[in-house]
């Protein structure tokens, strides 16, 4: 019986890599969204000192972002998966 990861190499509707990408980014946007209520809570409780990580969480995050977001767009065209 083949596993989850065999099975979804096998059945390849674009290449791994935009699969790993979308996927990541997908974490990547949900982990952004949640920093600004983590950094929220944190002030509300009088975390100040774990607000600025939340911050700083949350910065790191978008930066991350961008940079699969620039990997999707750069390679998408060559790829024929944005027809």
């Amino acid at each position: 019986m083949a596993t989850a990861t065999e099975q979804i190499r096998t059945e390849e509707p674009v290449k791994n890599t935009f699969h790993n990408l979308v996927q990541t980014l997908n974490v990547k946007l949900d982990s952004a969204a949640r920093y600004g209520l983590y950094q929220e809570d944190a002030r509300n409780d009088g975390f100040d000192d774990c607000a600025e990580l939340f911050g700083k969480l949350k910065q790191s995050e978008q930066e991350e972002i961008q940079g699969l977001i620039r990997c999707l767009r750069q390679h998408i065209g060559e790829s024929g998966a944005g027809e």
